[in-house]
């Protein structure tokens, strides 16, 4: 077996942001850079938390995992809340348990129900939007909930209602929050860490996404969203995440040894947002290509403000119960009717959810005829500031996507361009455009600049986001090139087992010192979607496709 791993999931840590700080400031993320290897890694569209975790916990492509994002769709296209409890693949900690190893996993999100190892440890993350507690069925095994409850308290993960961002001081009081609550994260990951030997532990740290989400206005003074004070606010948790790492670094074993292999990264970037909103649904309808209903307006403006009530004024711990009740059917409903009821859907070609993190289009009858209309219609989104066009690529779901879980997806994706000065535009709910918005464009009022979780914030996500791994068999090889399946494959390897037949991702092995024979390999990604470099060469040799389906044990 190769050496003991510890793994550290930083959500939407960003490479440029690590090295804007420098060396002096972040010295444990950037001892592993210096000793090993790093990237700023590529990840699965969108770069969205879900699909991308699920993806290096399985090693897997989203449209064989199935997880897409938060939701799923039912046979009538009712939106459900499922996030993580559709996942169809095992995780590598399910792998290495059936091997006799002993793996704590640990935090990460859509990994509801946990996986009941026999050796290990597994604890689901937060899995709904309005998850209060880790109660006992977030964990494996139900003894060991008592245990660490009885040590540490309840697992929480209201501590930071981000749906009260608008309410007076959220905002200056957030990072001093986070900061706490990623030191009593490392506390409880310590704990776990010296309560037995590990062949892996996996330990997930969300706190640089909420804080890239909320503080980027104040972290970017070129932001159209800049806010004066908190300049430190964003770098504080990030200094906070680099002690953390320091920490378990040092109670995993390696205090400056050789013995224990590290991995940390992100599920995807972060950058800023521009002050630029969309309205898809109606840009569609301009377009003749979506039919609202006659009182749209008033139908939209009920539903998002009862929406916005129960998430805004109601506690933590009774939205959970609402969101619990009944199996979900109340905000399951509720959301549909958010999304889609001003839609009149006999009279719709095509329309969207909406979502800012994952502007995406449902299609009633998707075809070649209507892609070909979509092409055009987009070629018409212009920005009317600058004048360049909003939409870079229309990709089909079976042009990102592959697998039997493929329906999941919406049927195309949107590839949107960053503003001409590196912005992320904002796409919202049509029916939350205020009264004086009669089109599908506007500029975001200055109070809105902050905003909060279900509306447009400051920070967004990015395509690529952070991969460094150190230790045994890692040569110190600088920056190079890594998609997050490869992550997944090459920590398997790390510990001299395999990745599964239908792993997505390559060994490093340009990284590792014991190389051999496959060192020279190119990868080879079954993906459809829009191929990297290093994929096309594969593909453009046949040999290496043989060579990788016998790797994979497809063929003899």
């Amino acid at each position: 077996m190769g050496a003991r791993q510890l793994v550290i999931g930083l959500d939407g840590a960003d490479l440029r942001v690590i090295r804007e700080l420098g060396e002096a400031e972040l010295p444990a993320l950037f001892r592993v850079m210096r000793e090993g290897a790093y990237a700023a890694l590529e990840v699965v569209m969108p770069p969205a938390t879900l699909p991308n975790w699920t993806t290096f916990l399985t090693g897997v492509d989203p449209g064989q995992h199935g997880v897409i994002d938060f939701t799923t769709r039912d046979e009538n296209g009712a939106v459900r809340f499922t996030a993580g409890s559709v996942r169809e693949a095992p995780t590598f900690g399910r792998q290495l348990d059936a091997l006799g190893h002993a793996a704590a996993i640990v935090g990460f999100p859509a990994t509801w129900p946990p996986e009941r190892l026999e050796h290990g440890v597994f604890v689901s993350g937060w899995d709904s939007p309005v998850a209060f507690e880790a109660d006992a069925s977030f964990v494996w095994p139900p003894s060991f909930h008592a245990r660490a409850t009885a040590r540490f308290g309840p697992m929480r993960f209201d501590d930071v209602d981000e749906l009260a961002a608008e309410n007076e001081g959220w905002h200056e009081s957030l990072s001093e929050k986070l900061v706490e609550r990623v030191a009593r994260k490392a506390e409880f990951f310590e704990w776990i860490l010296k309560d037995r030997p590990w062949t892996l532990a996996a330990f997930y740290f969300g706190e640089s996404d909420t804080a890239s989400h909320h503080l980027w206005a104040y972290h970017d003074a070129q932001s159209p969203r800049y806010r004066e004070g908190h300049a430190q606010a964003l770098a504080d948790v990030y200094r906070a995440l680099d002690r953390a790492v320091a920490k378990l670094r040092a109670a995993a074993g390696d205090g400056g040894g050789d013995d224990v292999g590290i991995t940390l990264l992100s599920d995807h970037g972060s950058g800023g947002s521009s002050d630029r909103v969309l309205y898809l649904n109606r840009f569609l309808a301009e377009q003749g290509l979506l039919r609202f209903h006659q009182n749209a307006g008033r139908m939209g403006k009920v539903t998002s403000g009862v929406k916005d009530i129960a998430l805004t004024t109601l506690p933590p711990s009774v939205r959970e119960s609402l969101f619990r009740f009944g199996g979900g059917i109340l905000p399951s409903w509720l959301e549909t009717r958010a999304r889609f009821g001003a839609i009149s859907m006999r009279e719709t070609e095509v329309y969207s959810d909406e979502l800012n993190y994952f502007p995406a289009l449902w299609a009633e009858r998707p075809s070649a005829e209507l892609y070909a209309k979509l092409v055009h219609a987009f070629s018409k989104l212009v920005d009317p500031i600058s004048g360049k066009q909003i939409v870079r690529n229309i990709w089909r779901r079976e042009d990102v996507f592959f697998g039997p879980y493929l329906e999941r997806a919406p049927h195309y994706l949107l590839d949107l361009h960053l503003s001409e000065d590196g912005y992320s535009y904002n796409v919202m709910p049509s029916a939350s455009a205020p009264d004086d918005c009669k089109g599908w464009f506007r500029v975001l009022r200055p109070e809105e600049h902050l905003g909060r979780k279900g509306r447009s914030l400051p920070g967004s996500h990015r395509e690529r986001g952070f991969f460094a791994m150190s230790g045994p068999r890692v040569k110190a090889c600088g920056e190079i090139d890594a998609h997050i399946a490869d992550v997944h494959a090459t920590l398997l390897r790390r510990l001299d087992e395999a990745p599964g037949g239908l792993a997505m991702g390559r060994v490093l092995f340009e990284a590792l010192s014991d190389s051999g024979a496959n060192a020279a390999a190119p990868s080879f990604a079954p993906s459809a979607r829009p191929l990297p470099e290093r994929t096309k060469r594969a593909i453009a040799d046949p040999s290496i496709v043989e060579k990788r389906l016998r790797t994979l044990g497809y063929i003899d």
